[in-house]
């Protein structure tokens, strides 16, 4: 393991220990954006916690089967798969997997998720695997709406922790400078 995933992971570790921080930014460099978030979610799923990974970047099939390679346990994460809605991809039915429509509707989505969680038991994640490439299908304005009504969702609730995905390069862009002043924690991930 690198340098930079054993202090992400040991940042991460320190959070979840401590049950004070709900909703976490991740500043990814591009090229290190899937392993980060396989790291991620195994971290996540190692500590005990389940889950819903809202894959925006790839579709269900292909990031579901890079998980499993790595040893992760699929059954427990629901995935809702944007990429392959807005992509127009036909949408084969799994248990393990929501599909929403194309029009990527930001209420159809976070109900998506809540409806999901509620079937976790235990400690759980929202994990948003790009809000970047999210930010490339809606405006700003509905962007900024889905990230920040999570954050408040997650608020000072023990048994959840959203973890949130941009890429470095355009964090410094005003929308996502907004984003971060509203969650708890942001981490700055480097190769």
């Amino acid at each position: 393991m690198s340098v930079i995933m054993e202090k992400l992971e040991s940042t991460l570790n320190t959070i979840l220990k401590k049950n004070e921080v709900n909703s976490i930014m991740l500043e990814l460099d591009t090229e290190s954006y899937l392993e980060t978030n396989i790291k991620t979610v195994k971290l996540l799923q190692k500590k005990g916690l389940s889950g819903v990974y809202v894959s925006i970047q790839r579709p269900f099939k292909n990031i579901s089967s890079l998980l499993k390679k790595q040893g992760i346990e699929s059954n427990k994460i629901i995935f809702i798969d944007v990429a392959s809605a807005v992509s127009k991809e036909t949408q084969e039915k799994c248990k393990e997997c929501v599909h929403i429509s194309p029009e990527l509707d930001v209420d159809e989505l976070v109900k998506a998720i809540y409806t999901s969680i509620e079937k976790m038991k235990g400690k759980k994640f929202i994990f948003i695997d790009s809000l970047t490439t999210f930010a490339l299908h809606k405006p700003i304005s509905e962007t900024f709406r889905f990230s920040e009504f999570l954050m408040r969702q997650v608020k000072g609730k023990k048994d959840i922790v959203l973890i949130l995905n941009v890429a470095k390069d355009l964090s410094h862009k005003k929308f996502i400078q907004d984003v971060v002043l509203h969650a708890d924690k942001t981490i700055e991930v480097k190769v």
